[in-house]
């Protein structure tokens, strides 16, 4: 097996409000990389891309039960900087965590559509 076989993780998270959620990324400091009516693609660098798609009957509380959407960051306390200026709604503001490797923080943003985004990183 080639040790490059898999290049990319590019989940597609499904969502009622497309527009919202696309405006709550944009104003993250992501970029769309691809635009159709259902379908919209969210990118930052080469590393981190993934899709939107519209579906009108979608229960995020219990897709949340079972699946936790992470992105990790350079800088927590940037993220969290911005989610002031935008009025984005933190629902767990900066946490701290220890490990044997070193510390870790933590915040969680709610999207538009009600997904808990976890930034993670230095602070």
């Amino acid at each position: 097996m080639s040790s490059k076989l898999y290049t990319m993780l590019m989940p597609i998270l499904k969502v009622k409000d497309l527009d919202a959620e696309v405006a709550f990324y944009l104003s993250l400091g992501f970029e769309l990389s691809y635009d159709d009516e259902d379908f919209k693609a969210i990118q930052y660098g080469e590393n981190i891309e993934f899709g939107l798609g519209r579906k009108s009957e979608v229960n995020v509380e219990v897709i949340s039960q079972h699946f936790t959407w992470q992105i990790a960051v350079n800088s927590v306390q940037e993220v969290l900087d911005i989610c002031g200026e935008k009025n984005l709604e933190v629902v767990q503001g900066l946490k701290k965590y220890t490990y044997d490797f070193g510390d870790v923080c933590t915040i969680i943003v709610r999207s538009p559509n009600g997904y808990n985004v976890v930034f993670e990183g230095d602070l």
